[in-house]
């Protein structure tokens, strides 16, 4: 009697998903979502002391069969579809979303860190497949994954990121002159409410999981964000509010690490042009036309701020926006022979897909 057979591709599927929901078991409850074929195999929803929170991220199973190492160890998997990368950018404004790669010899599991920026910058307006990176494995690579999903799982999504990013660069003059007035001011004279509290609420994503090793304090370190609690600590010292005074360590201490993190995300964002362009092309523009000073010492920052309207914009937004829409052409490959370099190393485990 012929009864249905299991195909190769569906044991190592199979195989695959066993692997890391037994090696994840622990972080909360995965649904699978295997049945809809639309980028996502699960969706996790963290549990913390046996309490559902809510929290999670979108993930997609990749295979070991086409998984690559470079000459760094570091594994990618080809093949990915424009359609594909678009809807994990779609996803990525509501749930973060990442990826694992399962090798079904060796059952190491590879992760990626949220999905948006590699993928955005992938997209290009084309027919062509993409690839996308993996981190390598570490010593305690087990533990290194869980780590990362959780991170992943509790990470501001690129929502947040716009918003903040956004917020960031409008408000920038206002912050740079506030660093400039608790500097220059009397010291018992009270700072901008407004635009102390936007500076934090920026803060809060943009510096998300680097503020805290920005504070020497351990109440620093936990209570940073919170304009309440600067106030509080203020008002200890017996003084009116945030004062000149005691604002000058905080804004001495964040605006340059916003400003670093602007830079790195105003490259990625540009990376991002094509994505952009389409599915935000104010933003992109504001991005493009806003300049940030490259010293980022005090002394700098009161200076650049003094002559903020001079230093801080460029114009031919719109018309790089015009620009970005276009499809990117693909760039010729180098050929192996004239270069010298290396093919990727494929992995020799069996593939899940």
């Amino acid at each position: 009697m012929d009864l249905p057979k299991r195909t190769r591709q569906q044991k190592s599927e199979a195989h695959s998903y066993a692997i890391l929901l037994y090696k994840l078991r622990d972080l909360g409850i995965f649904r699978n979502l295997t049945g809809n074929d639309y980028g996502i195999d699960f969706e996790l929803e963290l549990v913390s002391n046996d309490r559902v929170t809510a929290r999670g991220v979108k993930i997609q199973v990749k295979s070991a069969e086409n998984l690559r190492l470079r000459k760094d160890d570091t594994p990618s998997v080809g093949g990915v579809k424009q359609s594909t990368l678009r809807y994990w950018c779609e996803l990525s404004f509501r749930t973060n979303v990442i990826a694992y790669a399962v090798d079904l010899e060796s059952e190491t599991i590879y992760i990626t860190w949220e999905l948006f920026w590699q993928a955005a910058a992938k997209i290009d307006g084309t027919d062509s497949s993409k690839s996308i990176e993996f981190m390598p494995a570490a010593k305690s690579n087990d533990a290194k994954v869980k780590a990362t999903t959780i991170l992943s799982s509790l990470a501001p999504n690129m929502a947040d990121h716009v918003y903040a990013h956004t917020l960031a660069l409008r408000r920038m003059k206002d912050f740079l002159a506030m660093l400039g007035d608790a500097y220059q001011y009397d010291a018992g004279t009270e700072i901008d409410r407004t635009s102390f509290h936007d500076l934090l609420e920026a803060c809060r994503i943009l510096l998300w999981g680097t503020g805290n090793a920005l504070w020497k304090d351990k109440d620093d370190q936990v209570n940073w964000m919170r304009f309440a609690y600067w106030e509080d600590k203020s008002t200890a010292q017996d003084w009116d509010g945030i004062v000149c005074h005691t604002a000058k360590p905080i804004l001495a201490t964040l605006l340059p690490a916003l400003i670093e993190a602007l830079k790195r995300r105003q490259k990625q964002v540009l990376a991002a042009k094509y994505y952009f362009s389409h599915r935000n092309s104010q933003f992109l523009e504001l991005v493009y036309e806003t300049l940030l000073p490259n010293a980022v010492d005090v002394d700098s920052l009161i200076q650049w701020g003094n002559k903020y309207d001079y230093h801080a914009r460029q114009s031919g937004g719109s018309y790089f926006v015009q620009q970005a829409q276009m499809p990117i052409a693909p760039k010729p490959r180098p050929s192996t022979k004239a270069t010298g370099k290396a093919k990727p190393r494929k992995v020799t485990a069996k593939s899940s897909k």
